[in-house]
């Protein structure tokens, strides 16, 4: 008897694996990357390579997974201008000219998992929309910041404006690796990842959307140049998000 039912789970496995081939694709794309909870910092461009692996569960239903190189990027490059007065000495005032240059390059090896439902428009094409989790780290990348201060002083009363000839002028240039011990960003990312593809018989195209759940940096500060002039020192922990568009083709496995 145990070995008829040993006999019979075989063979109803084998059927399993033979009906429900497993797929194996290669895809490339790009799209919009940046960050939460930060005034300074703008979204760029970034780009993954990725090789991918299908389990079909049945004709509707799927488990997807793989190994993805991407790229994250976000930068800024603005000018503020700040007076401040000076209690101590009667119509003082000092004047900022702040200029900030920076790029943040971040590459990451990437594994989604994701269950997929496949909605056919004929034999040939249709939808396919997934759902579900990424862990990410941090292997590589450089990052960059170029700064310029102009400080100089001025007396400013009823009828006198005078220009002092205290005019001093900073300016530094910098560069670190991104995931560096030394305020570094964090290297593991989790989060949650959504797609939808359109797929004509091996070939498909799409878009994703991905958002972190864990912070890159839990002390960054929420707008840069009012962290400078001391006036407003919130730190803020900011996630990572983007919006990405792919193109593949899909193989079957032993095929």
């Amino acid at each position: 008897m145990k070995r008829q039912l040993l006999i019979a789970l075989l063979l109803g496995l084998s059927t399993s694996i033979c009906y429900s081939q497993v797929k194996i694709n290669v895809q490339a794309g790009t799209g919009l990357t940046g960050i939460t909870k930060n005034e300074n910092y703008n979204v760029n461009f970034g780009y993954r390579f990725g090789l991918g692996v299908e389990f079909p569960i049945n004709r509707t239903w799927s488990l997807q997974t793989g190994l993805q190189f991407l790229n994250r990027s976000y930068s800024f490059d603005e000018r503020a201008t700040q007076i401040l007065h000076v209690p101590s000495v009667t119509g003082l005032e000092k004047l900022y000219h702040c200029s900030f240059n920076s790029k943040i390059n971040a590459l990451y090896l990437q594994i989604p998992l994701k269950m997929a439902f496949y909605l056919p428009f004929d034999s040939q094409c249709g939808l396919q929309f997934s759902a579900g989790p990424y862990i990410a780290y941090g292997i590589g990348g450089k990052s960059s910041l170029n700064w310029l201060l102009a400080t100089s002083e001025s007396i400013n009363t009823d009828d006198l404006t005078e220009g002092s000839p205290n005019t001093s002028l900073e300016q530094g240039k910098e560069s670190h690796k991104t995931f560096s011990k030394d305020g570094g960003l964090k290297r593991l990312d989790i989060g949650l990842s959504l797609g939808v593809d359109f797929k004509y018989k091996r070939f498909f195209a799409g878009i994703g959307a991905e958002y972190g759940f864990l912070p890159i940096d839990k002390e960054f500060p929420k707008d840069l140049f009012r962290y400078i002039f001391q006036e407003d020192q919130n730190l803020v922990s900011p996630r990572n998000i983007g919006v990405e568009l792919h193109v593949g083709f899909c193989f079957y496995a032993g095929k």
